[in-house]
């Protein structure tokens, strides 16, 4: 009988199932880890840590998927009343769109048709190519540079359609000045006696065909009249380099010719190196054909007006007085050996025509005379009336 009852209890016994023994593994290995990760907590850290963040990434997305899926209960409930409305809810009366009204006896588009413009305060104006050459007066504060980028051009367009005005030289720019602006980047040419459209196109560089364009309405085999202007695209010239009046042979005071010197320079020599001829070495303003003025010769060193200007070389004064090419009152030294240098803007002159005067030797003051918006010192070095950069010859 025990037997039996033993066989027939080992019968009724089942096997456990395998989520228990999922679960008592995983409390195995719960329990195994806890206590492997309590040997050294220090190296186990980030594994806890990872495994933490890990998890709250998944709980995350469990929630939002879970949310995602909900609809507001108001939403539902509006779905299903109107699913058992049997009439559909109450429209909005449209307005009144009456084509017409009458209104001081005559008819009248109905105000609810009438499209009314919105007030805009700013207005784009769309660039336009110019098809004229026209002009502009010269206000106070402008430059050659600031004028150029007004209207897209180059400044040495600006130079090269106003020869006769501005003569190449950044201080005849003056208010109320008129200059001619071209179309396009080039020269404005004015045709003298003699002239040919082949001779133009060479002096400029350019092909014949340039010449026949829309601003010059110029036809083949067309004479050229004295006088006529033409602009010529993409032409260039040299610079205009302003020099000193040619030597007069006259005596007396006809002789001087804006301080000119009447007699010969002799003297003392230039010793062939430059010294500053300032006590300031700032630059207030452009440099040696600065990209914003290409013409302008030399450098512009700041000071106050009084400020005392040394001869950079030994040499003889050859130009001493009012300069009528924007400079102001102006000293030019010969230094004997090709070199000049030029002092201008000032505001006193200390020295005479053809006085010999050594390096370092005070000339005069500095100032703000002639075509100048502040005090400073235009400071021109020239090798065989070339003008060269100040720089490469200053310490």
């Amino acid at each position: 009988m025990e037997n039996l009852a033993d066989e027939k209890e080992g019968i009724d016994a089942s096997p456990p199932s395998k989520s228990s023994r999922a679960l008592s593994r995983f409390l195995v290995w719960a329990s195994l880890f806890a206590w492997r990760s309590g040997v050294d907590w220090r190296t186990r850290r980030p594994v806890f840590t990872r495994i933490t963040a890990h998890a709250s990434i998944v709980v995350l997305a469990l929630v939002l998927f879970v949310l995602g899926g909900l609809k507001p209960v108001g939403q539902v409930l509006g779905a299903s009343e109107m699913r058992r409305s049997p009439t559909p809810p109450p429209m909005t009366p449209a307005p009144d769109v009456t084509p017409y009204a009458l209104s001081g006896g005559s008819w009248e588009p109905s105000p609810a048709l009438v499209l009314n413009r919105m007030a805009v305060p700013h207005t784009n104006i769309p660039e336009r190519p110019r098809n004229t050459v026209f002009t502009y007066t010269v206000l106070p504060g402008d430059t050659v540079f600031g004028i150029a980028e007004m209207f897209g051009l180059s400044p040495h367009t600006i130079y090269w359609a106003n020869s006769d005005t501005l003569q190449d030289n950044p201080h005849m720019l003056w208010p109320d000045t008129v200059l001619n602006i071209l179309p396009v980047n080039g020269v404005y040419h004015t045709v003298s006696a003699g002239e040919t459209i082949a001779s133009i196109a060479q002096d400029y560089g350019v092909d014949i065909g340039t010449l026949y364009n829309e601003w010059n309405h110029l036809t083949p085999n067309q004479p050229l009249q004295d006088g006529m202007s033409l602009v010529i695209p993409g032409g260039t010239r040299d610079f205009i380099v302003w020099q000193l009046p040619t030597f007069s042979s006259l005596a007396g005071s006809a002789a001087y010719d804006s301080g000119v010197c009447a007699l010969p320079a002799t003297g003392v020599r230039g010793n062939g190196w430059f010294t500053w001829p300032t006590d300031s070495r700032r630059i207030s303003g452009w440099v040696f054909h600065d990209p914003r003025n290409p013409p302008h010769a030399g450098i512009d060193i700041g000071l106050y007006t009084g400020d005392p200007l040394y001869a950079a070389d030994n040499g003889v004064v050859r130009y001493a007085g009012w300069s009528n090419a924007g400079y102001g009152y102006l000293v030019v030294l010969d230094h004997g050996n090709g070199y000049q240098t030029y002092y201008a803007h000032m505001s006193a002159i200390w020295v005479v025509c053809g006085q010999s005067v050594y390096q370092g030797t005070a000339i005069g003051a500095g100032g703000n005379t002639g075509w100048s918006t502040g005090p400073h010192l235009h400071f021109e070095v020239r090798y065989e009336g070339i003008p060269q950069d100040p720089f490469y010859y200053l310490p």
